[in-house]
């Protein structure tokens, strides 16, 4: 997403666990709504997306903890602070957990901001932009007023706490987090208000001081003892008690406190911000939304013997900051409240810092902010390119675009900057570490483009049968001279066709055609449809003999076909495109059998533009030898539907994942043995393209190439891709085969199947 750009859909995940996560979120949605009027706001509990019955489970754990064993919920908070390495496993746990749980819902939305109140979703943000690639700006707004490691993640582009003094223990507990102040995140009704007014409201008397007890929505601790004191340090006060939803805490208040009319006590109550306008005071015991709340009142605020863990974080980091009193031995919060000057201090100083920020500050912030791309660990679709690629076949993907005029360096750079991965390198792995790939914000796109003034197909064959520089993810080359061009080569681990001709794209002058938005990671990464069938074909697909010399030289054959021609006489002859196309190059093949391996996309229309490789594969033995274009077409059509039908993609595709699932060093040594020409003899690619113009730096693309790489010693890959009025091939050849000659070819036999047409 573009700097400053204004949101269109709006993410806010909370979880029920207590009010404060919630209360955060509306806090977070009002803000929005007055910053961007027009944009759509998205609500997800984090622990319903979790599963079935998570949250009921997470909600008692929680509860028994702070009420029944609350040494046991120390122990844990303290173990997160003192040993880094359970916080980080029990921070990846949780993350993966909920990152994949998250993933499919954040597909459905595509969020253009994700804000988060809860710090598992938060960690399952993380756990997604570290190994699938989420590139939605996050924000964590920290609804307790310290940050426990557990609240704040490197991977969040925004960590956001309640006050100054938060922001050097948040960094303690991620070091190389981003972390900034936010206002007090209470819902916006908590403002400053007129205490006589609120009272005459409540009907609470105006010449007595008022001190308000709340302990949350849960109402923990025993707030009987908290009213007794307050009633000794304050005898001629009143005191108001919300229990929030426990009615048993009621009970006990009521049985304790019997009926002195000193002493109010509410339920759930829809008026808590007009009774902290009310209050001189307010008490609570854990310091998370009820503290806050109180903060943007600017009321005072007294800690009578806080709840275990971040019940006694939250108050000694208030007490340090000087807007809360902790009181936690018998005698302090009477002696607390008698203390009217101190307590007078302490409301200024929270009127003051109440108006020092807008929670919209926050939100502009992240608005602003350029998400964070961290390393991320590759998918095993991506992770087979990565093992394949020797200096010899070198795993790049590529495009020529025949230009109608030149174009300049910061035109193709720009090009570049629009495409995924590209600021990057690719971390082969090891033993212990599975192939990432690695973020480099240094990289200068300008400097990966060249310009040489050549003949075009002398630039096609040498620029592409290099491989790519050390380090580098892709680099492009424009060629001067009669045929200008621009030429584009990418780590084939970044993307498979699709993906590559939607980053060429997302970088034209083409505005407002759905294939220029830019590719972006698909999070959810949905597995297809394995079928038994599948497995079988290709167990019973076996070896092929080895067909012609595999060389190291290369040679590419370009010829532009009539895509209305193409479409027609597939149509008329009962066939598709691809079907047609494959036809075309056995007529075109002069040579013993050949079995040509067919990328197959696995793309739905939720993940037409996700990065990556989605790809299984379909066989086809062609028949090379067959003469009669129309048998060949029917055999071609039988192979390719046999495939298909059969689950053959899947299957595939099934294959290169349970392969990836074992240390790179094991993974290279299969993914070499599967993917040369034991296997199969040639590489066929048809892609679908733009039918309309499209146009770089003011010049026309007249025509664009798909170039496809070669594998361990297949001699023929060709790439089909519809372009304009156009079908384009490339046809790459190493050694023996000879690319031109093929590509002339196929031409020719377009014509014999157009001659055959009804």
């Amino acid at each position: 997403m573009l700097d400053s750009a204004t949101p269109r859909r709006i993410l806010i995940l909370s979880a029920d666990m207590g009010e404060g996560h919630n209360a955060t979120g509306r806090a977070l949605r009002a803000a929005a709504g007055r910053l961007w009027p027009d944009a759509t706001t998205h609500w997800l509990d984090t622990l319903d997306v979790m599963g079935r019955g998570v949250g009921p489970a997470f909600r008692r754990i929680y509860v028994t903890n702070v009420e029944r064993t609350p040494w046991l919920y120390e122990f844990f908070y303290d173990s997160v602070w003192r040993h880094r390495w359970f916080a980080k496993a029990s921070k990846r746990f949780v993350g993966e957990w909920a990152g994949r749980r998250l993933a499919t819902q954040i597909d459905r939305i595509q969020p253009d901001l994700v804000l988060s109140t809860y710090p598992l979703g938060t960690a399952g943000l993380d756990w997604l932009r570290r190994h699938r690639g989420l590139e939605a700006p996050i924000g964590a707004w920290v609804s307790d007023f310290a940050p426990h490691p557990f609240w704040v993640y490197q991977g969040i582009d925004l960590n956001l706490v309640m006050h100054e003094v938060a922001v050097p223990v948040a960094a303690r507990s991620a070091p190389g987090a981003t972390v900034a102040i936010s206002a007090p995140t209470a819902d916006e009704v908590f403002q400053p208000g007129d205490r006589a007014a609120a009272r005459v409201e409540l009907e609470l008397p105006q010449d007595k001081f008022v001190s308000l007890v709340a302990c949350g929505s849960l109402g923990f601790g025993r707030s009987e003892d908290t009213v007794k004191e307050l009633l000794v340090g304050n005898p001629d006060g009143v005191v108001v008690v919300v229990c929030g939803r426990n009615e048993r805490l009621r009970a006990r208040i009521g049985a304790a406190i019997g009926d002195d009319s000193r002493v109010r006590v509410l339920g759930w109550t829809d008026q808590m911000s007009t009774l902290m306008v009310a209050a001189d005071v307010v008490v609570t015991n854990a310091g998370g939304a009820t503290s806050l709340e109180a903060l943007a009142v600017g009321r005072p605020v007294l800690m009578h013997r806080p709840i275990a863990a971040h019940g006694r974080a939250n108050a000694r980091l208030m007490a340090d900051a000087g807007i809360a009193v902790v009181c936690e031995r018998d005698g302090e919060l009477a002696a607390a409240v008698r203390d009217q000057p101190r307590l007078a201090a302490m409301e200024r100083l929270a009127l003051k810092q109440a108006a020092e920020r807008l929670v919209e500050d926050g939100l502009v912030a992240l608005n602003s902010t350029r998400p964070e791309r961290l390393g991320r660990v590759l998918s095993a679709e991506d992770s087979l390119f990565v093992h394949i690629t020797t200096p010899q076949v070198p795993q790049h993907v590529g495009s020529v675009l025949e230009m109608s005029g030149d174009v300049t360096v910061a035109d193709v750079a720009g090009m570049l900057d629009a495409m995924h991965g590209v600021r990057g390198h690719v971390d082969p792995g090891s033993w212990l570490r599975r192939p990432r790939w690695e973020q480099d914000e240094s990289v200068d796109t300008k400097a990966l483009v060249s310009e040489v003034d050549i003949p075009l197909r002398d630039a096609v064959d040498t620029f592409y049968a290099e491989p790519l520089p050390v380090g580098a993810t892709a680099v492009a080359l424009i060629v001067r001279g009669e045929t200008p061009a621009v030429l584009f080569k990418l780590h084939h681990a970044l993307g498979d066709g699709v993906a590559v001709l939607r980053g060429l794209l997302a970088g034209t002058d083409g505005k407002g055609r759905a294939w220029t938005s830019p590719a972006g990671h698909q999070v959810s990464h949905k597995l297809p449809r394995l079928r038994l069938k599948g497995l079988l074909a290709l167990a019973r697909a076996g070896s092929v003999p080895r067909g012609r010399k595999f060389g190291s030289t290369r040679r590419h054959g370009l010829v532009k076909l009539p895509g209305a021609e193409v479409r027609a006489t597939a149509r008329a002859l009962g066939a598709t495109p691809t079907e047609l196309l494959l036809a075309m190059f056995a007529l075109a093949y002069q040579g013993d059998q050949l079995r040509v391996m067919v990328p197959w996309s696995l793309r739905g229309t939720d993940t037409l533009r996700a990065a990556g490789n989605w790809t299984g594969a379909v066989s086809v033995d062609l028949p090379v030898r067959e003469t009669d274009p129309l048998r060949c077409l029917e055999l071609v059509r039988e192979a390719v539907r046999d495939g298909v039908e059969s689950g053959a993609p899947e299957a595939a595709n099934f294959v290169v994942r349970l392969i990836g699932l074992l240390p790179a060093p094991a993974h290279r040594l299969l993914a070499r043995l599967v993917y040369q020409s034991r296997w199969f003899g040639a590489i066929a690619s048809v892609i679908p393209g733009p039918r309309w113009k499209v146009t770089l730096g003011g010049e026309v693309i007249e025509a664009a190439y798909a170039v496809l790489p070669l594998a361990e010693g297949v001699p023929i890959a060709w790439g089909a891709l519809t372009w304009g009025r156009h079908v384009t091939v490339c046809v790459t050849s190493g050694g023996a085969a000879d690319g031109p000659a093929l590509a002339s070819r196929m031409d020719d036999a377009l014509r014999e199947f157009s001659g055959r047409t009804p």
